[in-house]
């Protein structure tokens, strides 16, 4: 049996490897398109709510754009901080700032789908761009996308970004985001006639107002965890053309900082992920993906310590933990990511398991969805 398993890894591992290579290869680069062409007016929508920490620099990114025609709107969602106070000194004298007041979400309503929600009713621009608000953006990342969005003829275009880590954890738990769509089938989001797979973030959703207004705004996601994601999946499922393009020398965010808040914010979403059938799908390969990371260097340990392992299986849990490793280094040098925490690919996925069973124990057993100081009850919640 544990030859077999063995045996199931190495294939898996050299799968993965596949996948990056093609990944990398048909993801087109924002900053490797088309730079001009037709300049609609953008209305960047960013909502924000106790985001003292990294509102100022987002923002001011965002004001500092070489576009010729846009707005930004940032809704202000009650915020307890200085968010407030960041975003009024900004704003004075820049009219191109506009800020929007937030409001207590109607029953129904998820707070962050209501603040964009908001946001897009007073943006002006023929395309909108929602954003989260620790995004930071290089001063030609919207034109670029425009022009991206314009020359595919397309209607929603995510772009992927580059996740800033500092510190041990951060630094070992934050690549598993990338590998989730770069070792897996994330180019089919590119695919017209490939329905069921999309790709979106907070890092930038940039969409045609039609296309948004077609598939009922965010009152269609009023009651989605994820709505970033979502809204991709929402979007191409209407049949409309979406596109996504590598964004790592454009766009970068840190998204939490340390253990603690790396655990509690995916706790957050994870579970509904797994509600969708795209989800339930991908929970055999995740199973998979888990055990090649652990299986072979835990065999590997166990005969290093003295275990009765045969000198066969040892070869192969050496193999397969090359390969695990060998996978991330690809993807790490591709994304100019530090290459250290590619050892660590064991206690990224141990971990990563661990707050997966969290989010499923917070969401079904607890029924509890908190975050930025608010409470839902998690029943009314959806991916």
């Amino acid at each position: 049996m544990l030859h077999a398993i063995l045996a199931v890894t190495i294939l898996w591992g050299l799968s993965g490897i596949l996948l990056i290579a093609v990944n990398l290869l048909v993801i087109p680069h924002l900053s490797r398109g088309p730079s001009g062409g037709p300049t609609p007016r953008v209305s960047v929508v960013i909502p924000a709510r106790n985001e003292e920490r990294e509102i100022g620099r987002a923002v001011s990114s965002h004001l500092a754009q070489d576009y010729s025609d846009f707005e930004v709107v940032v809704v202000d969602d009650r915020s307890t901080d200085r968010t407030g106070e960041i975003l009024r000194s900004l704003a004075e004298g820049d009219p191109r700032l506009r800020i929007i007041a937030g409001a207590e979400p109607p029953p129904g309503w998820l707070g962050k789908p209501h603040a964009l929600h908001r946001g897009a009713l007073a943006a002006t621009g023929d395309l909108l761009l929602f954003a989260d608000a620790d995004i930071r953006y290089d001063p030609r990342a919207l034109r670029e996308a425009v022009a991206r969005l314009e020359s595919e003829r397309a209607d929603f275009l995510s772009l992927l970004p580059r996740f800033e880590a500092r510190g041990f954890w951060e630094n070992v738990l934050m690549p598993n985001i990338p590998m989730s769509f770069y070792c897996g089938g994330g180019f089919l989001a590119n695919m017209d006639r490939v329905r069921w797979m999309a790709l979106g973030g907070g890092a930038g959703n940039l969409i045609r107002r039609r296309a948004y207004e077609a598939i009922g705004g965010h009152e269609a996601l009023k009651d989605s965890v994820v709505d970033d994601v979502r809204l991709a999946f929402t979007v191409k499922r209407a049949g409309f053309r979406t596109r996504a393009a590598r964004a790592e020398d454009r766009v970068a965010v840190r998204v939490y900082r340390g253990l603690a808040e790396i655990v509690n914010g995916f706790t957050k979403n994870l579970a509904y992920f797994f509600g969708t059938a795209a989800g339930l799908l991908l929970l055999p390969a995740i199973a998979l993906t888990i055990l090649v990371a652990i299986v072979p260097p835990a065999v590997l340990a166990a005969g290093l310590l003295g275990a009765p392992v045969s000198p066969r299986d040892m070869a192969l849990a050496a193999a397969g933990t090359a390969l695990a490793i060998v996978a991330r280094a690809i993807l790490a040098v591709a994304l100019r990511d530090p290459l250290w925490p590619c050892l660590t690919h064991p206690i990224m996925m141990t971990v990563w398991t661990a707050i997966i069973c969290r989010s499923f124990y917070s969401r079904l057993i607890q029924r509890r969805l908190t975050w930025r100081g608010r409470d839902f009850d998690a029943r009314g919640a959806r991916f």
